[in-house]
Parts: C-alpha cells; sequence; structure tokens
C-alpha cells in the first residue's frame, strides 16, 4: 500500500456521506475507512449525518468532519406507544434526506447498521446514490436487512456472514479499526499519560457510549476490592459518571481517546459490541464481556467466547463476587491474558479499512489500492 497521498484531480467536487448515530458502534468502523479514504486522497469531502441526543458528535468532529442531524427513529418489535412517535420521526427523516439530495447529492452512502440509516439510505436509493451497508454483528441487524435490497455492496466482519444476504453483492472485509489502533501507545506510556503507575495492573471497565447500567451498579459495588487487584479505570457512559474519593479508582464519561484507556489495561470488562471488540482484538486485549441481554451482543459474545477469544460473563450472572473472581484469575495469570488476547486478534484481523476503501473508491471511479 503506498503511503504517499495522490493528488486529486479525478475526485474534485467528490463527497462521500456518512450516516450513523444513537451509539457508537455504528460509528467507528466507517471513521476507520474515512480515515483510509482520506489518506489516500486528501481532498475527498466527507460528510456525517446522525442523531441530535447521540455521543457520536463529538467523536465525528474530533476527525474533523461536517456534522448534520437528521430526524430518525428506531424500530422497536414490540408493542409501544413510542413506536408511534418514532415513525413520525422516521418518516421526517426519509423527507428531510430527500430535501437534502434534492440540493446535493454525495457521490456514496457508507453505514454500518444504524437505525437512523435506514430512512436515509432509501431516500438516497431514490436518487440513485449507492449505497455502502456494513453488517458487523453475529446476528443479521434489522437496519441492514431493511437496506440490503437497495444497497450496492454489504461488507461483513465474519465469514460466516455472508450467507445471511445476497452473494452477488456480499462481500467478507473484516471490521475497520482506527489507524491509532494499529500504532498505540505502549501500556507504561498510557498509564502515564493518564497519571496512573506505569508498574501497577490496570484494569479497565467500558460502560459504553450511553452507558451500561447494570454493569456499572456491579463495578461501583466492587470498587473497593477490586482496587486490591489493580487501579481501575472505569468509563461509565456519558451523563453517568460517578464521584468516588477512593484511591486508584478513576471514573469518566465516554471518550473519543478510547486507544489510551485501552493499551493502559491488562484486563478489559466490556459489553460486546463489535466496533469494541475489533478495538481490543487489534491491541490484543484480554476482555471480558457483558453482552446485553436478549440484543445482538450476546451472539457476538457467544461466537468469541466459543472460540477461546474472551472471557464472557452473561449480565444474568452478573454480581460483585462472580466479577471480581474472574479479574482476580486472570490479572494474576499473564500467560492466559495474553493467550486471551492473541486469539482474539486472529479471529478479527486487520486491514479492514482497506479493503472497504478500495470498494468505495471503485464505485466512485477512483484508482484503487487493491488490498490483500
Amino acid at each position: 500500500m503506498p503511503s504517499h497521498k495522490t493528488s486529486l484531480t479525478k475526485t474534485a467536487g467528490r463527497r462521500i456521506l456518512c450516516v450513523g448515530g444513537g451509539t457508537l458502534g455504528s460509528v467507528t468502523p466507517l471513521l476507520a475507512v474515512v480515515e483510509e479514504i482520506r489518506s489516500r486522497f486528501s481532498e475527498v469531502e466527507v460528510e456525517w449525518w446522525g442523531t441530535d441526543n447521540g455521543p457520536e458528535k463529538r467523536l465525528v468532529e474530533s476527525h474533523h468532519l461536517i456534522f448534520k442531524t437528521i430526524s430518525a427513529g428506531k424500530f422497536r418489535r414490540y408493542a409501544s406507544m413510542v413506536n408511534v412517535w418514532d415513525l413520525g420521526r422516521i418518516v421526517l427523516g426519509f423527507v428531510g434526506a430527500l430535501w437534502r439530495f434534492g440540493f446535493s447529492k454525495p457521490a456514496c452512502l457508507l453505514t454500518a447498521g444504524s437505525y437512523v440509516a435506514v430512512p436515509v439510505g432509501w431516500a438516497a436509493y431514490l436518487y440513485g446514490i449507492p449505497i455502502f451497508a456494513h453488517q458487523q454483528d453475529v446476528r443479521p441487524g434489522l437496519a441492514n436487512r431493511l437496506l440490503a435490497p437497495v444497497a450496492k455492496k454489504i461488507t461483513v466482519v465474519l465469514a460466516d456472514s455472508t450467507k445471511d444476504f445476497p452473494a452477488g453483492k456480499t462481500v467478507w472485509t473484516g471490521n475497520p479499526v482506527r489507524a491509532v489502533f494499529m500504532n498505540p501507545p505502549s501500556a507504561a506510556d498510557a498509564r502515564q499519560r493518564l497519571d496512573l503507575d506505569p508498574a501497577k495492573p490496570t484494569i479497565l471497565i467500558i460502560g459504553g457510549g450511553t452507558g451500561a447500567q447494570a454493569l456499572n451498579e456491579v463495578v461501583f459495588a466492587a470498587r473497593t476490592e477490586l482496587v486490591k487487584l489493580g487501579q481501575v479505570i472505569h468509563l461509565t457512559g456519558a451523563h453517568k459518571e460517578t464521584t468516588s474519593a477512593l484511591p486508584g479508582y478513576l471514573t469518566a464519561a465516554s471518550t473519543t481517546e478510547s486507544v489510551t484507556f485501552m493499551s493502559a489495561a491488562d484486563v478489559v470488562i466490556t459489553r460486546a459490541g463489535m466496533g469494541g471488540l475489533s478495538e481490543l482484538a487489534a491491541l490484543k486485549k484480554a476482555a471480558v464481556v457483558v453482552p446485553i441481554p436478549q440484543s445482538h451482543q450476546e451472539d457476538n459474545a457467544k461466537y468469541f467466547a466459543d472460540r477461546d477469544g474472551v472471557v464472557l460473563l452473561p449480565q444474568s450472572a452478573l454480581t460483585p463476587q462472580k466479577l471480581l473472581a474472574i479479574v482476580r484469575q486472570l490479572i494474576s495469570d499473564a500467560t492466559e491474558r495474553q493467550r486471551l488476547g492473541s486469539r482474539l486478534h486472529e479471529l478479527l484481523p486487520t486491514r479492514a479499512a482497506q479493503r472497504m476503501a478500495d470498494l468505495v473508491l471503485a464505485y466512485i471511479n477512483q484508482p484503487v489500492y487493491v488490498s490483500s
């Protein structure tokens, strides 16, 4: 892969639209692809449409991208009065996208499974805008199933997922991770940046961009025992920070600098979103996953646990005592930590961003570097 940037003559005026939000899981893979495209063609214009109340705005704007909100509603497959309200928001999103496309059409649309993308994607289809839908999770997401009939290409993280979508348009790429995870700081450097003891074991708990209340509560209850095992970083999620004067227990909201926190850790306790797992895989970190009950995350967690890539702790079994026992065992066993991290890395190979960038650039008539 050439390391230099290519002069942009044919690409002048080309604009790529990314759509996603509500959570960061649908955001970080697309940012990785955008980074790769911009590293080759710096003059490509990238715009992002997301929610007005999700955690994505800060992260997207930290990558110097244009961010705009679009009306969006979730697809709930159960009876709720909220569905009536959200149906109206979906319609508004569709009409709003049609109106925007009438003034300016992007060269293509990229999405990674967010509910925000469905009305925008169908509006894009009516304008003949190519749609690239990325399927991250083991279980096919509803948003991607709704977009599959109109998508030009569907990229998937796992080889097994190719069977879930039309064969002629589905490509196995893996899951893109941002470039910073390919050249991360050392554990000692990351701890120094966070004003932690470089020589002390470090435990990271990730509550997610919107916070995982059940996980947060158990960690907070176990904090006095956890700090006896090592220094603790607890990312609680936005607006869910806790105040604690306990030495060795640091809390913070979700952050755009997640690579620093992950690099600092010996053991990571997290949900089972594919974006976060892919970042941990790139860093070869030992992970304990607590999937959201009755969700696609349970399928993700089982997939990697069955292949010895993570330690699975169902939320139904999540107690302070159980969490402490698992963390204690991993902190005391460096060989097992290394094995888990290496195995997760094997299950989620790198270079996905390059493969996806090749596909996108081919559709907007730009030179590609075919990724092996």
